[in-house]
């Protein structure tokens, strides 16, 4: 009899997570940049995540994109279970869940037909059977609309090819453990590390294994499980993607991790000729992902491929509003790219960083500012790029969005911190500015949840609260890892968090719509 898993790790539950490259705002500014007219999120639209886990990024979007459709499928009976606790703590009508698998999703017509503005499948195509990577493609080419987004990504060859004989050793020591998978991992960890110790001429011949070896024993076990130990698992070319989705009358048109879009700062400059000088759109992408070693594609792909005119594109371009995240920069500012750290060029980057910094900003006021006169357009787009990709700035919703967002998003903030209250561990919040999530210390997330809740944020009071939580929840305070004893020494460890919380934070989280001033 046929496993209804196929094969794939369920008596674990993936962890919780969600992705800002994902979301509306960041798929629409990202095409924008690349050229491309996206949906427009000011009017209703329809967002649908194929293989949504626990549906932590289909919730914030339905959160805090009122006006929007939101659709969560998954084949797992307790990820559906979960995704819908969590909406429905949240009171979020417009975000529907299902279980169901890809054949299912492929014998039935689109929920509601009428199609789909964004398709998203994150971490999917390289854990499926080759059948079920074709399933997902034909879902994406019956419910994407036309000028609808998709975004899909998988793992390279390029970058995982030295992984293939590591992983079907890890898969082999698993099948002789009666443990859950999970628990199994530490004994898969300790086999590879006693094979190493003694020499294994396959580590020793590839330093890449050997370094995600080493890499793993600080990883989630639970993602172990999932990443590396399904019966199916096989990194992709951009190739077999790109011609399986033009099958789906859809086009690739560059990376959600928006870096990749800009060669100067993703290849070595030698590389960028052989990448320039290949005609072929999908030879260029196999040439970069060789130049690079890439390990892990992004890919947006669009349904019609129609350039938008270069007036409306700035037109476009200079009405997208950029909120700070609350980062502060370095002196140098270091710019994280393909190629390692960035040395920012200082009159760019601080006249631009204070601007963020003082306030949100369109990048039509940041183009005007007499700051950035005489600089080339194209370049100070760039800098916006690798601010957004440093995390030093997020694209924010259209403010016409954003003034509806307010309510769903409390609502969702709150759910996640009574969800952590009771032994969760989402460490993530929703922002009503960027439609995207902001990572968060599940400490942080209750003391959300208090403040949202309109209670006193004084000092004492709020650390008395917290500690009943965390003992109510059955945890305990930690430092450095290990739970603390003392109670004099948890409630200080606590204190000291929740003063540096109520600073500079609180004030950065009501920027981004995290929570209400």
């Amino acid at each position: 009899m046929a496993r209804w898993d196929d094969g794939y790790v369920t008596d674990v539950v993936y962890s919780y997570a969600s992705y800002r490259e994902m979301t509306p705002a960041w798929l629409a500014t990202a095409a924008l940049m690349l050229g491309h007219r996206p949906p427009d999120l000011t009017q209703p639209f329809r967002f649908a995540d194929l293989g949504c886990g626990h549906g932590l990024t289909a919730t914030i979007v339905a959160a805090t994109c009122p006006h929007a459709e939101v659709w969560g499928f998954d084949f797992s009976p307790a990820h559906i279970e979960s995704a819908r606790r969590l909406a429905s703590l949240a009171g979020l009508s417009n975000l529907h869940f299902q279980e169901a698998s890809f054949a299912e999703l492929c014998a039935q017509p689109p929920p509601d037909a009428g199609g789909f503005d964004f398709v998203v499948a994150h971490g999917v195509m390289s854990w499926i059977s080759a059948e079920n990577r074709a399933r997902l493609v034909r879902i994406v080419g019956q419910w994407l609309k036309p000028g609808g987004l998709a975004y899909l990504s998988y793992n390279v060859t390029t970058g995982w090819a030295p992984l293939l004989p590591l992983r079907d050793l890890m898969r082999a020591v698993v099948r002789t453990r009666p443990e859950r998978t999970d628990r199994a991992v530490a004994v898969v960890l300790d086999y590879l590390d006693v094979l190493r110790s003694a020499g294994a001429g396959y580590l020793n011949l590839n330093p890449i294994a050997a370094k995600r070896l080493s890499e793993m024993r600080a990883q989630d076990p639970r993602y172990l499980a999932h990443e590396f130990l399904n019966a199916d698992w096989a990194p992709l070319t951009f190739a077999e993607v790109a011609e399986a989705m033009g099958g789906a009358k859809s086009s690739y048109i560059g990376s959600a991790t928006l870096a990749e879009n800009v060669d100067a700062v993703s290849l070595a400059p030698d590389v960028i000729r052989p990448v320039m000088d290949a005609a072929d759109p999908v030879l260029r992408e196999m040439v970069r992902d060789f130049g690079s070693a890439k390990g892990f594609r992004r890919d947006i792909y669009r349904r019609g491929v129609l350039a938008v005119p270069a007036p409306e594109q700035v037109r476009l371009l200079d009405a997208v509003e950029l909120v700070w995240s609350g980062r502060h920069p370095e002196t140098p500012i270091l710019l994280p790219t393909p190629l390692g750290d960035l040395q920012g060029l200082p009159e760019i980057y601080t006249p631009l960083m204070a601007m963020l910094i003082a306030g949100n900003q369109t990048i039509g006021a940041i183009r005007q500012h007499s700051a950035f006169a005489g600089i080339a357009a194209t370049d100070l787009l760039q800098a916006v790029v690798l601010l957004i990709v440093g995390g030093y700035a997020y694209p924010a919703l259209p403010e016409a969005v954003r003034a509806r967002a307010r309510p769903g998003t409390d609502r969702l903030n709150a759910a996640i911190g009574t969800i952590n209250a009771d032994g969760g561990d989402i460490a993530r919040l929703a922002a009503a500015t960027t439609g995207a999530e902001v990572p968060a210390d599940p400490l942080e997330t209750l003391v959300v949840r208090e403040k949202l809740g309109g209670q006193s944020m004084e000092i004492e009071g709020l650390t008395d609260r917290i500690l009943a939580t965390v003992a109510q929840a059955g945890r305990a305070v930690q430092r450095d890892g290990k739970p603390v004893q003392d109670t004099g020494e948890a409630r200080a460890i606590v204190r000291a968090t929740l003063a540096g919380l109520l600073g500079e934070r609180m004030t950065v989280l009501a920027r981004l719509g995290v929570i209400s001033v």
